[in-house]
């Protein structure tokens, strides 16, 4: 049975293997232990079966134009290859937007046939961006407590750590 639970010290170098062995460079591992201890709020979800991290995900806070107001963005995630498609990713998605909704918005760049299924729509439509046009199809929000965005507008930024990738 997949648990679904926050990161402890032990799962570190796991999270780190799954993240560069899962995408094309180790850019997303460094920058998961790179952000670990400077971003706040920071809250990465293993999935872990019989003790053996499976998969990985991570909110950091993300601003919106010149405004305070907080709120999340998904990534990176990843799944060990050989247990993709088997609704891992999607209990850690799941279980993160529990984990994330006091906060109340997550964005995330990334697959629109992924991500809206979970209730993600366009950030344009609600009048928010990321860098430039060439991310709208791929840039989306949730609102986890309605009207959240209510008045704000912009672009998002991603923590600065972000920008190495």
């Amino acid at each position: 049975m997949i648990q679904i639970i926050p990161e402890k010290p032990p799962d570190y170098k796991p999270i780190y293997d799954i993240n560069s062995k899962e995408f094309e460079t180790d850019a997303e591992a460094k920058l998961v232990d790179k952000l670990r201890g400077v971003a706040d709020p920071f809250i990465s979800l293993v999935a872990k079966e019989n003790g053996i991290v499976l998969g990985h995900i991570l909110f950091t806070p993300v601003t919106v134009g010149n405004t305070e107001f907080q709120a999340l963005g998904l990534g990176p995630m990843a799944v060990c290859s050989t247990r993709q498609g088997q609704g891992i990713g999607s209990a850690l998605i799941t279980e993160g937007l529990l984990a994330c909704r006091e906060i109340g918005v997550v964005f995330v760049l990334g697959e629109p046939e992924f991500y809206t299924k979970f209730g993600f729509e366009p950030a344009s439509k609600k009048h928010t961006y990321y860098k430039s046009d060439e991310f709208s199809s791929y840039f989306f929000v949730i609102e986890l407590m309605p009207g959240a965005l209510e008045g704000i507008r912009g672009e998002v930024f991603y923590h600065p750590l972000f920008d190495e990738l």
